[in-house]
This record gives C-alpha cells, sequence and structure tokens, in this order.
C-alpha cells in the first residue's frame, strides 16, 4: 500500500448497509487505508453492526427511506470534514491498486469527481463478457460538491465541475445467492416502474449528445423500455453480441437472469397499463 497516512486521512468513506454481515467485513478492510470509514445502517436484523465496528468503521444507524435519500442524508449529518466523500456498497470491495490509484487521484486533484469501472463475480468468476463492463460509477468526489439524485433506484451523483475516470476497478461479488438476487430484482422492478409513471420524480435528464451517463440514460428512458421483446433482445445483446457465452456456464446463468428481470418489468409496465395507468411522456 503506497501512501502515508495524512494522504490516506483525505478520504471519508460511507458505506450504507441493510443485513449485510456476508459482505461488510470485506468491504471495510478493502477501503479502511483510504481514511475514515463510516457505516450508514438502515435497520439491520443480522449482524451487520457488530461486524462493521470490530472492522474499524464507525456505525450510524438510520431508518431506511430510499437509496438516494439514506445517502443524501448521509452527506449532510455524518460530520464529513475530509475534502474527498468516496460510496461504496457493502458487496463491493477495492483492490490494492486500485487504493493506490484512489489516492494518486486525490494527490492531483485535477477532477471535482471521479468516476471507477465496475467490474462483476457472478458465482465466482469475474464476467468479461456478460456484463456492461466498464460499468462507469462516480464514487470518488470532493465534500460538498457532489449530490445523488431524487431517485427509487439506479441513483447516481451529480458533480459540480470536471470529471475524470480512473482505470481500476471497483469490484463486485454478492454473496447472497441466487434467490437473493431474484428478490433484489423484484425490489428493483417495482421501483423502476413506480419511478417511470411518477411525473414527480425529479433526476437528472438524459441528453444523446451528453456524458456518457447521459447517453446511456437517454437510451434507456427514450428507447430500450419502448423496445418489443425486451428480455429476448437483452439476452441475445448480452450473450451474443457481447460473447457472454466465453465466461462460461455463469455467462449463460447470469445472461438468463438479467433477461428475468428486464421480463418482470415488462410484465409489471402491462399490469399498470391494462388498469388505465399512463406514463407521463406517453
Amino acid at each position: 500500500m503506497s501512501g502515508d497516512v495524512g494522504e490516506a486521512a483525505e478520504v471519508t468513506i460511507i458505506i450504507t448497509t441493510k443485513d449485510e454481515e456476508l459482505h461488510v467485513a470485506r468491504c471495510i478492510e478493502s477501503v479502511r487505508p483510504l481514511g475514515r470509514v463510516v457505516v450508514v445502517d438502515g435497520g439491520s436484523r443480522d449482524r451487520t453492526i457488530a461486524i462493521a465496528r470490530a472492522g474499524g468503521a464507525e456505525v450510524v444507524e438510520r431508518p431506511w427511506r430510499g437509496y438516494a435519500d439514506q445517502k443524501n442524508w448521509a452527506l449532510a449529518e455524518t460530520g464529513i470534514t475530509t475534502p474527498w466523500v468516496m460510496f461504496m456498497d457493502a458487496d463491493e470491495y477495492l483492490s490494492p491498486a486500485g487504493r493506490d490509484e484512489i489516492l494518486g487521484a486525490i494527490r492531483d486533484g485535477a477532477a471535482a469527481g471521479y468516476r471507477l469501472p465496475r467490474a462483476q463475480i457472478f458465482l465466482g468468476r469475474r464476467l468479461d463478457h456478460a456484463w456492461w463492463y466498464p460499468d462507469y460509477q462516480l464514487r470518488l468526489f470532493r465534500a460538498g460538491r457532489g449530490r445523488f439524485e431524487d431517485r427509487r433506484v439506479h441513483e447516481h451523483v451529480v458533480v459540480d465541475g470536471p470529471e475524470s475516470t480512473l482505470r481500476e476497478p471497483i469490484l463486485h461479488e454478492n454473496l447472497k445467492g441466487l434467490a437473493a438476487m431474484i428478490d433484489r430484482h423484484n425490489r428493483y422492478s417495482d421501483l423502476e416502474v413506480a419511478e417511470l409513471f411518477d411525473p414527480a420524480t425529479v433526476r437528472r435528464p438524459g441528453s444523446f449528445t451528453g456524458s456518457w451517463m447521459d447517453r446511456r440514460r437517454a437510451l434507456k428512458d427514450r428507447v430500450w423500455f419502448r423496445v418489443p421483446g425486451r428480455p429476448l433482445v437483452r439476452f441475445l445483446w448480452l450473450y451474443v453480441v457481447k460473447r457472454g457465452f466465453l465466461d462460461g456456464r455463469q455467462g449463460r446463468l447470469y445472461c438468463t437472469m438479467i433477461a428475468m428481470y428486464d421480463a418482470m418489468i415488462d410484465a409489471k409496465l402491462q399490469e399498470r397499463k391494462l388498469r388505465g395507468q399512463r406514463r407521463p411522456d406517453d
């Protein structure tokens, strides 16, 4: 690990949790050399809090009110005094090379926020094809210069200032199993559909001429949700076009699970329409 304690003290790392006893120790251990670690727990009923404290993190308990709400509350209420803030999910972790690159970025200080690629590890195998890699996530930014969009799910940070991109990935590996993945997709699909039908949702609009995130959002909102047969299209895109078959059985299973997620969203969209509800942009 390069960098001394003074450099490491420049970052506050915030991890939001709820029932993450399988993951939280790994995440904390991977980021603790960067500086202060704060776990904001949304009502865990397992050993998450005890494990987090044993791992050297500060723990703040707050009832869960949604992904963006929890993170924006953490920005305002956890007493951040460092120049930089970084957010991690409990089922993610950094490599030593990733930590070194982050320290180099904050020493350079050329940007207000940094995007990190994210790599998926699924059933013990890193997916080099059946995934959206590099799947850039803006996670590291100057304190006071970023805030999460008011979204139900898939919230992003909006940063006031220039952004840059790092090379070393955040590693994402959820150990809870396929049943938990299906449950998570069920919750996420509920939130996705509710957001599409809610005219009061406030979020950064997509643009085909904007940043990578803006272009991706414009494609998703204006095109993707209107494509017929989306689950099949998703599977063929991930498994054939992106060559997910090269990721073996894990790749095939992952592509199938993601296609199922799109099928959940489509079914719930149709359910709303059959009940006479319409999207604001219909």
